[in-house]
This record gives structure tokens, C-alpha cells and sequence, in this order.
């Protein structure tokens, strides 16, 4: 009996805390053999009690608790808790929530007793489990298997759960447990049940030899004595048609493992018979009376439904284990991206092609809605290569392409869902994806490093066009030396970055071997032995960033030097000058490289690795550039501040009102003050409207040593812009400076600085570059301005703004359509009819409207696209009809 001074709380106050107390001591106790309690007993009726309320409050309590991650559930009759905590110190393994029984969470506690604790847990034996234990001994040789399950993607994440259930099902003695997969349509269940055969055998439970026999229910769900045939054969005469003997898959898997998918279709009879099967090995052919047959099968079977709504109960009590698969939607992002890699690394084995996909193509992928889940997954990268490769059969060049006009339409809106996933690629710059992304399915060393993202920095990792194309172009601008080697510099950061996210797995002798696929063994261990050698100057500053951007950029200088290419530093005295130790280190690292790979290697190359160094030696760990924004009047900064966060969906950019009132001295203190507060090292753009505000920068630069801009004539857009360029790790404030000038044309950054003309506007430009990697006969240019002004004026008849997301959804729909209307594959519309009788007023106008782009063209649009096109506008402006 439980005494409350027994209880880890002294006086509890709240009911929720004795009950809580009350488990966490009774769950202790089952553990330690303390008492002769059962795990069937911790529930709301005995716990309640102890402590003297109702089971009916007991419950509300325990539910509640539930709720708050504190216990661990056990459906059944009754419903039984345990405390989680306690739990999971026990057996050092973290737990799902709920179970749906007693057994399965007996069989997860054997498994993980077997194969994660150490010697003593192992040789315990724990009354709670009441079942014995295994004949297989699966410790630490179990993650050694070679087995699809254990290299299923998403098996140390979202699979874990799921492997390890169909693990302990297996190994179970004498011949595995009965196992129900449940999942969605597309989550993978039959393959996932044809991995638990594979470790089945490679576990040794199974011989090699055993069968797998498959069968789909919902073939033969019209006619229920058929498929009763199909499972149990059937004797001569049992039913009309039925000429002679057959043996049925029951028969046949004999010994092995039985799949039965979409187990809901087999009918009420069916299940019956296959309880006798699972309870006694006994079953009878269709139309047999006297001979009892014997057969010995696991059954996996799996459905789409929820079990308990449309399948026996007395079939699912002999089914002690479920497994739920998870919905491509409730994966980690680096699992979908990991599908996606594995996918087209597929399409491009199959063809023998290495592919070169666009980053549009992959971010559409990332981010559209997959109702198919996995299944639609790998049809939909299907099509799109089967597209890909007909239009390669025509050009055959070196790789095949995979544009953007390539996507059905379902997939293009996954470009549209970039901007609510904004916060996910901010926090993993990764994503961002800055490169097309080749995939070379003829190379099996691709294949190993499948699950990072390799863009075309694998080919094309150069860090001399960044040195070389910057210097010249900051210094014909104007600018000053030092200011011109501060841009390089900052962008050189961020090329080792980016070098070093793109293979950046957890585990370093991973990153290694991923690092020595790229650029090959000789060229890593040269480079690891000359950082080695200059280990006395750089030690500190030496790590696997270095390692690799180093690596990497000696790969591309390899491949140059053999053919014949040289690139000059465009002021190699001057880093000599101004960096000697970097120099110098340097020069020692280029001595080391030329004797291990037996290359000359050019004096110029050695300001180029200075420099690299000097990079290294001033990176610091990505903190995030801060955001004022000091605007005239009460709330003008702070609303455009607050629609930014807003939309970002972060509270990073930070807002100071001016009333007109007051003086500029005051509004100057305490915008210092907030800059000190916003300064993490990378300095503080601020964005103001007009006048003696602009010169706070350079005030606060001046006085203070902190690096501040300032831009003018700031505006909504501007700030959103701002603030979401200033969280992406890799950028300076320069940099930073320098793209929103790109971004908003014309303007003035800090008083001393001159204007300089821009006269394109950002976002159009990065609209027109993509067209230009989607389209295939159509001049991107020349599609963008007539789409535009047809865009425009459709929205004037509509009496509508003009927005970015409206332009971005019209352009790719439309500049696509064009290209499918020259190639003859117009889309149809359902319901034309309809249209036609109820949407002839706004038809008639579009069709108007699109007499530019026919005559520009030489197209005839039909109205099945037109209708398409005014359901872009009515789902955009939400307009009912």
C-alpha cells in the first residue's frame, strides 16, 4: 500500500500533483520489484484510490498530464499510465506518448532492453514485462545489418520509431510477431513491409530461402469467394468454375511472411479464417469439410483506413503490433529533400545521364502540397524527366536539363509556398539554394553522398571570378582600395560558407569522405598536410571549414593548371604588403602542395590562398546584420517595422517614430543606444525617410567604432527586403547595402557617398533570369514585357492592383502556356459549359487582352487556357462565383 509520506512531493498541494506524485513513486516501484504491483493496475481507478477521489476525477488529471508530456499512455481496457520521465531514465530511450496496448509497448521495452542498455539492464529481469525474452541477442549487432531498414531514409529521425517496432516484430521468438502497417495512400507500407523480409532474413530469424508472398485485397474486393481462393486455394467443384484443385498464397508462404495489402477489403469471413490461421496454423481450403491443413506465416498486413472502423475486432486483437508510417507532410525537410535527391539520382541511372536540375525545379519540389505523399513524390520527378529527357533526345548535350517548364502545374505552385517557408530557409541558408543542383545517377560515389545537396559548386568551385570580378568592378565604380578589398574579402567568407554547408554532414570522417569523392584523395591529404605545416602561424583559426574550402579551391586550381588555364592576382604586391603573415603562410602552403601533387604551381596563386586565410582569420560565427528603421511622424516607422516582422514572421528589424516636434539631438541618442543594442558584430543598416537623419551613420560610426549605413527615402518593401536579406548568415553589410541599392534603384547610401544609377529593378531581373532557365523557344525578355503589360491591363479593367505574387503566379503560368500552345498541348477545362454561359463578360475580356500576346507570338489562344488563366485571378482576389 502507498503511504503519502512515501511520495516524492511533502505536502502536494494541487489534486493534479498528488496524482502525479503518486505515479511517478508507483512507476519507481514497478521498476525496482518494490511491490507486488502490475502494469495493468496503474490505472485512474487504483491510482484514484490511493489519494481518495474518483476514478472519473483521476482520469481528468491523468488525461491532463498526458497532455503535458509527463506521462506515457497505454489504451485499453482499463486505460493504463506510467510516469515518462522515470520511463525514460530506466531505459535510456526516448518514448513515443501513447501505445496502443499493453504488448506493444511490452515488445518495444524487450527490444530496446536487448539492444540499446548495457550488461546489467540487459540481465534484469523485469517483472513488467510478464514475456520472455529473445533467443537473438541483437545488441549493437542489429545497427550493423546492411539492410534496407536500416538505411531507409528518415531512419534516425521520423522512421526511427516505426524501424524499431518492425525490428522487435521480427526477432520475436519463435517466429516474429503479426504486424499491421498503417499509413496513408503513397507513405511507403509495401515497401516498408518488404524491408521488415529483408532484415527478417539478414537477421538470420528467416533462411534466406523463405518466401515473401504479396497479395492486394482491393484486386479481387468485388468478388469475396475469389479472393477467398486466392488466399486458401480451393478443391474441385467448391464453386462454379472451379475444375480441379488449387493451392492457395497461405500454402504457398508456408514459412515465411504472408503481405496482405489493403487488409480493410477482405471481407468478415476471410478475416475469420485467417484468426484460425494465426491462432492455431490451421486452415481448410475453400470447399473442404474434413482435411485441416497446416501452415506456418507471419502476417503483415496493411491499410489505408482506420482499423478499428472497418475491420473485426476479434481479427485486430491477434495483431499485437501497429505501425504507423508517417505522411510525406509530417517529415523533416531534410527528409523530403532527401526522397527528392534519391529520386532523380534514379531517373539519371535509368537514362545514364547526369541531370542538372534547376533550383526553382528543387524548391518547387520542396514545397508543393504531395496529397500522394511518396508515391506522387517519385511519379511527378518521373514526368518531369520523361519531359527533360525528350526535349535532351534533340540537343544530346553533356547533361539533361530539367526546367521549370518541365512542372505540371501542381508542382509550380510549390514556388508559390516559398514565401510562407521563408522562416525555414532563413534558418537553414542551405535551402536557399543559390546554384542549379546536378545529380549524376552514372556515379555510384553520388549516390553515397545522396542526402546533401551538391550544386554545381562540384564543378565550377571558384573563388578566382569572386577575387577578380569584384576587384575590378568595386575599383571602376570608384571605390577605394582598402574599401574594395573589404567587399572581396566578405564575399570570399562567404564562398567558404557555402563551400563548407554543401558537405556538411554530422559525422567528420562522413565529411571527409564526401569531401575526398568531390576532389579526389590526393588532392585532401595534400591540402590536410599543408595546413598542417603552417599549423605554428594559423593553428587557432585551422578546422574543417578550412580544410575544405581550401580543398576545394586547390581542386579548381588543379583543374585549370592541366589545362593550361592561369588566372593573375589584380594586386598580388599589395597583399604581400598589407598581410605578411597570411603571405607567408601562404607561400609555405603552396611549397607543401607543389611537392605532394607534383604540380608548379604560379606565384600569383599564393595572394589568392592569402587572402583565402585572411577570410578565415576574420569569419566570425554568422551572427545577423541589426535593423533600424527612424522614419517622421508617430507610428511611420513602426508600421512598416511591424508589417516586415510580420510577413518574415520574425521580430528582427526594430523602429524609432521622430514626432515632427522634436529635435534631432534626442532622436541621435537614442538611436545610438538602439544601435549598440542591435550591433552582433556585423554592423547595423539603418533605413531613414529624409533629411539630417541620413548622417547618423556615419556619426555613429565616427564616435563610436560601430559599423553602421544609413539609406534613404525608406519604404515598406524596402524594409521587408532589408530585414530578410540581413538574416541570411553569409552576408556582409556591405554586401547588404549593395543589393538593396540594386533592389530599389537610385539611391544615396550615407552623405559622402555618391548616387549610383541602377536603372533595373531587382526582382523584375531575377524574374526574367528564370524565365530564361525555364523557357525553351520563347525570348525571356520579350515574354516578361508583354505579359506585364497584358497582366496590367487586365487588372485595370478588373479595377485591381498590380502585386508581386499575382505577377510571379501570371508570368510562369502564361509564358508556359504559350510554349504548350506551339507544341500543341493545349490543356482541356472541365467545366467549359459553364464558362462559357456564366463567365462570357470577363472571357470576352482576357480574349481581348490577349490579342497582343497571339499577334506577338503568332498563337491562337483557345478559351480552355483562357478559363484556366481567369482562375488564377479568381483565386488570387478570392472571387466567388
Amino acid at each position: 500500500m502507498v503511504r503519502e509520506n512515501d511520495l516524492g512531493r511533502k505536502n502536494p498541494s494541487k489534486r493534479k500533483d498528488k496524482i502525479k506524485d503518486t505515479l511517478t513513486y508507483l512507476t519507481r516501484s514497478l521498476y525496482k520489484n518494490e511491490s507486488n504491483i502490475t502494469l495493468s493496475e496503474l490505472n485512474a481507478e487504483y491510482i484514484g484510490s490511493l489519494i481518495g477521489v474518483s476514478r472519473a476525477n483521476a482520469s481528468r488529471e491523468l488525461n491532463k498530464l498526458f497532455r503535458e508530456d509527463q506521462l506515457i499512455k497505454i489504451s485499453g481496457r482499463p486505460v493504463v499510465y506510467i510516469d515518462k520521465k522515470v520511463t525514460e531514465n530506466k531505459y535510456k530511450y526516448k518514448f513515443n506518448n501513447i501505445f496502443k496496448n499493453i504488448e506493444e509497448f511490452n515488445l518495444l521495452v524487450n527490444y530496446i532492453i536487448n539492444k540499446h542498455a548495457d550488461k546489467d539492464l540487459r540481465n534484469e529481469r523485469n517483472d513488467i514485462n510478464q514475456i520472455s525474452r529473445y533467443g537473438v541477442d541483437q545488441e549493437s549487432r542489429d545497427d550493423r545489418i546492411d539492410c534496407i531498414l536500416n538505411n531507409m531514409i528518415g531512419a534516425t529521425e521520423s522512421m526511427k520509431g516505426p524501424i524499431e517496432l518492425a525490428k522487435a516484430a521480427i526477432i520475436y521468438p519463435p517466429r516474429g510477431l503479426h504486424t499491421l502497417i498503417v499509413g496513408q495512400t503513397g507513405v511507403g507500407k509495401s515497401i516498408f513491409a518488404e524491408a521488415m523480409y529483408d532484415y527478417a532474413v539478414k537477421s538470420g530469424v528467416f533462411s534466406g530461402n523463405v518466401p515473401f508472398i504479396l497479395f492486394n485485397c482491393a484486386d479481387y474486393s468485388d468478388n469475396p469467394q475469389l479472393l477467398l481462393s486466392q488466399l486458401f486455394g480451393h478443391i474441385k467443384g467448391a464453386f462454379t468454375g472451379a475444375e480441379k484443385d488449387k493451392s492457395g498464397l497461405v500454402e504457398q508462404a508456408d514459412g515465411g511472411i504472408l503481405f496482405l495489402d489493403e487488409v480493410h477489403r477482405l471481407p468478415p469471413k476471410g478475416q475469420e479464417m485467417l484468426f484460425i490461421l494465426m491462432d492455431k496454423g490451421m486452415y481448410r481450403r475453400l470447399g473442404e469439410t474434413k482435411n485441416i491443413r497446416h501452415s506456418q506465416v507471419l502476417i503483415i498486413s496493411a491499410t489505408t483506413e482506420d482499423p478499428k472502423s472497418t475491420m473485426l475486432d476479434t481479427f485486430l486483437r491477434r495483431i499485437p503490433v501497429t505501425i504507423e508510417i508517417p505522411s510525406l507532410e509530417n517529415r523533416s525537410i531534410k527528409e523530403r529533400i532527401d526522397f527528392i535527391l534519391q529520386f532523380f539520382w534514379d531517373e539519371s541511372r535509368r537514362v545514364q545521364t547526369p541531370l542538372r536540375v534547376t533550383k526553382e525545379v528543387f524548391r518547387a519540389f520542396m514545397f508543393y502540397h504531395c496529397i500522394g505523399n511518396i508515391g506522387q513524390l517519385k511519379g511527378d520527378i518521373q514526368l518531369i524527366c520523361a519531359k527533360a529527357f525528350l526535349d535532351h533526345m534533340s540537343t544530346r548535350g553533356k547533361w539533361m536539363d530539367v526546367k521549370l517548364s518541365h512542372l505540371s502545374a501542381g508542382v509550380q505552385e510549390g514556388l508559390f509556398k516559398i514565401r510562407e517557408n521563408r522562416q525555414l530557409l532563413l534558418k537553414n541558408p542551405i535551402l536557399e539554394l543559390n546554384n542549379d543542383v546536378f545529380i549524376d545517377g552514372t556515379d555510384e560515389k553520388f549516390k553515397n553522398s545522396k542526402t546533401r545537396i551538391i550544386d554545381n559548386q562540384k564543378y565550377n568551385i571558384d573563388y578566382y571570378e569572386c577575387i577578380v570580378n569584384n576587384w575590378y568592378k568595386y575599383s571602376n565604380k570608384g571605390y577605394e582600395e582598402n574599401k574594395v578589398k573589404s567587399i572581396v574579402v566578405n564575399q570570399l567568407e562567404k564562398y567558404l560558407q557555402n563551400a563548407y554547408e554543401s558537405i556538411r554532414p554530422k559525422n567528420v570522417l562522413i565529411k571527409n569522405e564526401v569531401v575526398s569523392n568531390i576532389v579526389g584523395k590526393n588532392i585532401f591529404q595534400a591540402v590536410e598536410y599543408a595546413l598542417h605545416s603552417v599549423e605554428d602561424i594559423f593553428g587557432e583559426f585551422i578546422n574543417e571549414k578550412t580544410l575544405y574550402g581550401l580543398a576545394l579551391h586547390i581542386n579548381n586550381l588543379y583543374e585549370r593548371l592541366s589545362m593550361g588555364n592561369f588566372v593573375s592576382h589584380p594586386n598580388r604586391f599589395k597583399i604581400a604588403h598589407d598581410h605578411p603573415q597570411e603571405f607567408k603562410a601562404a607561400q609555405k602552403i603552396k611549397n607543401v602542395l607543389e611537392k605532394k601533387l607534383s604540380i608548379k604551381i604560379p606565384d600569383d596563386e599564393a595572394a589568392f590562398i592569402a587572402m583565402l586565410l585572411y577570410a578565415i582569420r576574420t569569419t566570425k560565427d554568422n551572427p545577423n546584420i541589426g535593423v533600424l528603421v527612424i522614419a517622421h511622424g508617430k507610428n511611420t516607422a513602426s508600421s512598416m517595422v511591424s508589417v516586415a516582422n510580420t510577413l518574415l514572421g520574425v521580430d528582427h528589424a526594430k523602429a524609432i517614430d521622430m514626432p515632427l516636434e522634436q529635435n534631432v539631438e534626442a532622436i541621435l541618442e537614442i538611436a545610438i543606444q538602439r544601435v549598440k543594442e542591435l550591433d552582433m558584430g556585423k554592423g547595423v543598416l539603418i533605413l531613414v525617410d529624409m533629411g539630417s537623419l541620413t548622417s547618423f551613420s556615419h556619426i555613429i560610426t565616427e564616435k563610436y567604432n560601430i559599423r553602421a549605413k544609413s539609406i534613404d527615402r525608406v519604404s515598406t518593401p524596402m524594409v521587408i527586403e532589408a530585414t530578410r536579406k540581413a538574416m541570411m548568415p553569409n552576408i556582409s553589410l556591405d554586401e547588404l547595402v549593395e543589393e538593396i541599392k540594386s533592389w530599389h534603384g537610385c539611391m544615396k547610401v550615407d552623405e559622402k557617398e555618391k548616387k549610383i544609377d541602377n536603372p533595373f529593378d531587382y526582382f523584375e531581373t531575377n524574374l526574367i533570369n528564370i524565365l530564361d532557365n525555364t523557357l525553351i523557344f520563347l525570348n525571356p525578355q520579350k515574354t516578361f514585357k508583354t505579359l506585364r503589360n497584358v497582366l496590367c491591363a487586365i487588372l485595370k479593367d478588373m479595377d485591381e492592383k498590380l502585386d508581386n505574387d499575382i505577377l510571379v503566379k501570371f508570368l510562369f503560368h502564361c509564358s508556359c502556356m504559350i510554349e504548350r500552345v506551339i507544341k500543341n498541348e493545349v490543356l482541356p477545362y472541365k467545366y467549359m459549359a459553364h464558362f462559357n454561359e456564366n463567365r462570357k463578360e470577363m472571357l470576352s475580356k482576357v480574349s481581348s487582352h490577349f490579342v497582343l500576346v497571339e499577334e506577338t507570338f503568332g498563337v491562337c489562344i483557345p478559351k480552355t487556357e483562357l478559363a484556366h488563366i481567369i482562375e488564377i485571378f479568381d483565386t488570387h482576389f478570392s472571387i466567388h462565383i
